[in-house]
Parts: structure tokens; sequence; C-alpha cells
């Protein structure tokens, strides 16, 4: 099966459609976004099988359920900024110079870098009538430097390229942003030294805030319309030129859609039973609308892929099968890493790693609504959300393979599902052998009991002295997942500042940790603790706390998001 997709892929195809992609500006509230979803249906229509049906539908900002934000339209015409005596930057050389959603707006003013405890309201303190230049959070920096009278936001990215400006977006809301006159940029790393100086900034943002276009979700499929089926997903948005970030996840999503329906119309691979689905999405705003009303019901187990088109090495990590959320258990991370070993090994490449779940992206949605999901993900990306992201950045070699990946493990979950059992074996031994050589043997010996006891797994030994911890709170009712501090704001700005200021200090994984894995394992069956010992498993005991989780869950309790039981 992977030789015959081999023989059906082709990495050309796959880089002229990335190529496409490139040139449109996919901002979520963009109509840019549209033409772009619009070009993946016109190809998709002239290059596949006819066995293969293709649909574009749209829906509005106000059907997104309001655990997930969605943003106002957008359109952005020019912007620029000017260091005194320095630098000057425009929209035409750097297309993620202005922050996302932001409103117009000019301003002319000394800058104040407010990079160290950027989340406290009292590091604004003399921000008034300023330009607030941080790494933070965009939209709490927003919504702190406005509190403050600031004049206008620009922001940075500590871990990018000096020289890149990264992409930032606000994710205002429609009100937000029409009531908004604070406008807001992005800017190199290699600016902000100057501006710790008492350097004046120039900013100008000429933007449109409308009504949004519409979203766009693509969704082709093979069988019954109506029926049920695996799906593999991408998600289309972000600014040009996002070329890995996600134009390599959508176009070999395209190339796989392609090569598995020209086999299955040859004869040459039987079609499955099941519905086999691709679908292309707004990042989180779209996959939410899509599993919960437009494909509601019919996906079965889901396939992300995000950022798979840069070759390994000079500062870019490893091509990687992220496996499920222990909430949500199925096939598909088990599926996901035999077409990826295979894939790999007839290609030659050698740089492929298994790791535990992961937040960030589409496969969220799906595991937080208990469909299991895994996602193929390459990382870190050294030009990631910048505007360096470009065609030079993604290989041919890397198209091809994760056009394999996609188009094999969507068709190994649809016609032969593998045994998870043997899967989650080898998942519990990798974690346990990592946690061993960074000398973590409580959370090694927790993988080998408690987490594989939740992976239907025979333990192969007693959890540690004093594991779980004795946290008997339950979560007893919640949301389907919290999208990120944005929609604590939304209820309480003090309390989204509080989960900031918690995940900055609680190290690079804190999202996954405490808002995604430790929310999504969070259930009235199983108390706080036990959920803390689970987490130790996965990521090491020095990545959770549960004196931490404990205060997450109270705070989130207390703007009435959760109901602790």
């Amino acid at each position: 099966m992977v030789r015959a997709l081999s023989s059906a892929i082709s990495d050309h195809r796959a880089m002229r459609v990335l190529a496409s992609l490139t040139a449109y500006n996919r901002v979520q509230g963009t109509i840019e976004l549209v033409d772009a979803a619009k070009h993946v249906q016109e190809v998709l229509l002239e290059e596949a099988g006819d066995s293969l049906e293709v649909e574009l539908v749209k829906f509005g900002g106000t059907n997104v359920p309001d655990w997930v934000s969605s943003p106002t339209g957008w359109a952005i015409h020019e912007a620029r900024v000017k260091v005194e005596g320095g630098q000057e930057l425009t929209l035409e050389s750097h297309p993620t110079l202005a922050a996302a959603h932001s409103p117009p707006g000019s301003a002319e003013a000394e800058a104040i870098v407010i990079d160290r405890y950027w989340w406290r309201p009292e590091s604004y303190s003399s921000a008034k009538g300023k330009v607030v230049v941080s790494p933070g959070d965009p939209y709490i920096v927003y919504r702190l430097a406005g509190d403050a009278g600031a004049a206008a936001v620009a922001f940075y990215s500590e871990s990018a390229p000096p020289d890149a400006v990264p992409y930032k977006s606000l994710f205002l809301s429609r009100g937000e942003a029409a009531n908004g006159s604070l406008p807001a940029v992005s800017i190199p790393r290699s600016m902000v030294e100057p501006l710790r100086h008492g350097r004046k900034l120039s900013v100008v943002v000429d933007s449109d805030v409308r009504r949004d276009p519409g979203f766009p979700i693509v969704i082709a499929w093979l069988g019954d319309k109506d029926g049920k089926g695996p799906a593999a997903m991408a998600h289309v948005c972000h600014p040009t030129p996002g070329a890995n970030d996600n134009g390599s996840g959508s176009a070999s999503l395209v190339e796989a859609a392609v090569a598995l329906s020209r086999l299955i119309d040859r004869g040459q691979l039987p079609q499955p039973e099941a519905t086999v689905r691709f679908v292309w999405v707004p990042e989180y705003t779209g996959s939410a609308v899509a599993l919960t009303k437009t494909l509601k019901g019919q996906v079965t187990q889901l396939l992300n892929f995000d950022m798979v088109g840069v070759e390994p090495g000079g500062g870019n990590g490893p091509l990687r099968v992220v496996a499920s959320s222990l909430s949500a258990l199925g096939q598909a991370d088990a599926a996901l890493q035999e077409a990826a070993e295979a894939s790999a090994e007839l290609l030659g490449f050698d740089s492929l790693r298994l790791v535990p779940y992961e937040g960030g992206s589409d496969h969220d949605v799906a595991s937080a609504l208990g469909i299991p999901s895994a996602m193929l993900n390459g990382w870190p990306d050294v030009n990631y959300h910048t505007d360096v992201d470009d065609l030079d950045s993604v290989s041919r070699r890397m198209l091809r393979l994760s056009s394999l990946i996609a188009s094999s493990s969507l068709y190994i979950l649809a016609k032969s599902p593998p045994d998870p059992m043997a899967f989650r074996s080898r998942l519990v031994s990798t974690l346990s052998r990592r946690h061993y050589l960074n000398g973590d043997q409580v959370a090694a010996s927790l993988a080998a009991s408690l987490m594989s006891g939740a992976l239907g797994l025979q333990e192969a030994s007693a959890p540690p002295e004093g594991w779980p911890p004795k946290v008997d709170t339950v979560v007893k009712v919640k949301p389907p997942m919290i999208e990120g501090p944005r929609v604590i704001a939304r209820r309480s700005l003090d309390a989204a500042i509080r989960v900031e200021e918690l995940l900055a200090t609680s190290g690079p994984m804190a999202s996954t940790v405490y808002l995604r894995e430790g929310l999504m394992l969070a259930a009235p069956e199983r108390p706080l603790g036990e959920v803390v010992a689970l987490l130790a498993a996965e990521y090491g005991t020095a990545s959770v706390s549960a004196e931490r989780l404990t205060e997450l869950v109270n705070l989130l309790a207390d703007v009435k998001l959760l109901e602790l039981g």
C-alpha cells in the first residue's frame, strides 16, 4: 500500500500547490483566506480522481463555539514602522508587520520595553502616551497597554531569528477592534535594543475592521457523504508566506487526497467501507465548527498535519508523531506511527521521533471532544511564525514524505486499523527510557504504573510512594476546552493575568500540561491528584505541580468557566 501510494505522489505538484498558497495572506477574518480555500477546492476538482467529492462551506464568526475565540473580519492596506534615526520597515517587505486584527491608527512616541513581568499591570505604570514594546501574549499585552493609555503596541519574538518580523495575532472580536484606537505592529528582535534607550518609534497601520467575509472549510471525501470514518486535517490559515506553517500541511493533504483517489479509481487500492475525509480549516475556529456542526458525529478518528515541510537540522527539529491525549484513546496514533515508519524507511528518512500528546493545533479540538487524534509535526522550526517562513525553507522531499504519511495513515485507519496496545506499550517504554535518562526515576515509574493502567496495559509496578498526590478536588462541569488566556480574559482580565503568570513561570510545556492535557484529563471520576500523576508520567515531575493545577482550576471556577465537585 505504501509503495503504491508513493508511486502516485508527486512532490512537484505538492510544491506547486504550496507555492500558490503562500501567495495568499491567509489571516483569519480576511477574504484571502477564503480565496486560498477556494484554490484548494479547485486543485482537488482538477487533479483528483472522480471518486473524490469536494465541497467548500463557510460559516460566520458568531457560529464558533464560545470556548474558541473568533476574530473580527479584517483587511490590511498599509503598515510602517520606523525607529528614530534608524531602521524603517514596510508592509511590502514584511507581510507580518501589522499585528493581525489591529485597528487602524498611527503614533510617534518614546518606546518602553516591557519584557520581564509583562503580565503584571504595574509594569505598565509609565506606559501612558508611549509605544509599548513586548514579547508577551499579544491579547493580554494589548489590553494592559490600552488600559494604561499607551499610544501603540509593538510585539517581538524572543526566539525568532534576529531580523525576522514575527507573526502576532490579536484575535480581537469585531466589537473590540471597532472600538479600539491602538495600532499594533510586530518588529524584529534586532530592533528592540535601540528602543531600550529612549528612542522614539513611529507606527502606522491602515486597516479596515469589518464584518467577517465568512470562514471557510474545505471537505473532500471518498465514500458516503453522510457515512462515518477517519479524517485527515490541516489548517490552511496564517499570513503570507506561511510556507511551513501551515502551507506544508495543507499542500501535503491535497497531494494525499489526489494520490489516494487516483489509486482507488484505477483499482490499485480497494475503497474502504468507511468514509475517508480530508479537511482544511482555519485553525481552531474551523476545526471546532467542523467537528461540532458540519461533520458532527461523522469523524471517528482524526489525523492532524501541521508544519511538516522543513528538513531537520540547522536548528530545526525532527519530524514527530505526537501521540493521542490520554483522555481520548483510539488507533489514530498507532496508525500514524505505522505509516510514518514505513514511509520513512521507503524514502530513506531517519529523523522520526515519537512524543506524548502536545497541544497547539487542531488535534486539540478533536481530543477535547473525545475524538481520538494524533499529529504529525516538525518541531522546533527556526522560522516559526515569521515573515521568513518562505518557500526556500521547505523541501520537496519532506512534502513527499508527509503526503505519503498522510495518505497511508488515513487509509490504514479506514481499511485495517492497527493494534493500539502494541503502540501504547512502545509509548510507555519510550517515555520511561527518556525519564530515566533525564534522571527522573519517579516519572519513569509512574509511566510504567499509572500511565500503563490508563492506557489499558498491564501495570509493570506499583506507583512510587506518595503518588498520586492526595488532591481530592474534581472538575464536575467544564467546556470541551479553553483555547487560551484570551478566552479567560473575556470573562476576567485579572484571572487571565494570573493564568499567564502561572504559565510563564512553569516552563515551556506549561500550556500543554495545564490548559490542554490537564483540563482534558480532569473529570468527575478522576481527582486532581490522579491527573497530576498522569501528567508527571507523560511530561516529567518537574513539569507539573499539584498546587499550580489546583490554583488554575480554582481560578477558572471563580470566573464560571468550570464547576468543581
